[in-house]
């Protein structure tokens, strides 16, 4: 199949757009009606703030088993620009969803959560104790945007 023709359809059904729309839905019901499982996969909260989306792959999927031909629209999940997961979207051809999936099941998802968050720690003590934030950048790898965050949250 020509890219094209591909990437034609998603303009016309908003596809990768609704996949990143969703992914904010379905991690806020998530997150909001399994209270339990979100702290425990992230062993505690996250900032909503620090989370961003990153387009993944748009495909077009057949399986003999089937009779429906879908589309998926993937995103990558980012927390202060690690990793963390991935949200897919399943399309019918006319634009309607079939299905959505959020994956946190990666097996270092607690090394890099625990990471972040102790880089996190770190940063907001630095904060308070008046520590340029450029230093702390360069101290716990916490980009300049995350830190300005933190330093209006907590000021």
């Amino acid at each position: 199949m020509n890219k094209d023709i591909l990437l034609e359809w998603d303009r016309k059904h908003s596809a990768m757009k609704r996949t990143k729309e969703n992914y904010w839905k379905t991690y806020r019901n998530w997150r909001d009606e399994n209270k339990s499982d979100y702290h425990d996969t992230f062993m505690g909260k996250l900032y909503d703030e620090f989370i961003s989306l990153d387009e993944r792959a748009i495909y077009l999927k057949y399986s003999f088993n089937t009779t429906e031909v879908v589309v998926f629209c993937s995103v990558n999940i980012f927390y202060v620009e690690e990793h963390i997961g991935t949200y897919d979207i399943e399309f019918f051809l006319n634009g309607e969803i079939a299905d959505d999936y959020l994956d946190f099941g990666d097996m270092l998802l607690k090394d890099r959560i625990t990471k972040v968050k102790h880089n996190l720690k770190v940063a907001r003590r630095a904060l308070k104790l008046g520590f340029e934030t450029s230093d702390i950048s360069k101290i716990t790898e916490v980009p300049l945007e995350y830190l300005e965050i933190l330093k209006k949250k907590y000021s």
